[in-house]
């Protein structure tokens, strides 16, 4: 490696847009474990098959992060899954479209329906609670 990754520079602009958030993100595999590559991410197929299932159209930014490094699961599932396209699922109560769990089942990742035309929507958090009236993203 000819060139050290700045973490702290490389944070900063990933706050600008969402290009800057990928740049980081390309950055980092490069020099912490492996370069992005093609193949690391899924197929527009994948993910138009993905959408029709669940009648749902996928945010911008979570879209272009699958097509980036959806399969590299060392970047995305090291304790907490990434779900696969055709794992995507809308919760139980039908509020949220669910992308990410936690590994022992604690608790979910996912984007709120409602905020599902938006480009770059807020990630929301679901805890698996015993009271389940409790629950809220």
């Amino acid at each position: 490696m000819t060139q050290m990754f700045d973490v702290r520079q490389g944070l900063q602009d990933a706050r600008v847009d969402r290009e800057g958030a990928w740049r980081f993100i390309r950055g980092f595999a490069h020099a912490w474990v492996e370069p992005l590559g093609d193949g690391d991410g899924f197929s527009e197929e994948d993910l138009a098959a993905a959408q029709e299932r669940l009648g749902v159209r996928l945010p911008a930014a979570l879209g272009e992060m699958y097509h980036l490094l959806g399969r590299r699961e060392d970047l995305t599932s090291n304790h907490d899954r990434l779900l696969p396209p055709d794992q995507l699922y809308i919760d139980a109560r039908g509020q949220a479209l669910v992308f990410r769990e936690e590994n022992q089942g604690a608790c979910s990742w996912g984007v709120l329906l409602e905020d599902l035309d938006q480009a770059d929507p807020g990630v929301h958090v679901l805890a698996d609670l015993a009271d389940r009236q409790a629950q809220r993203w």
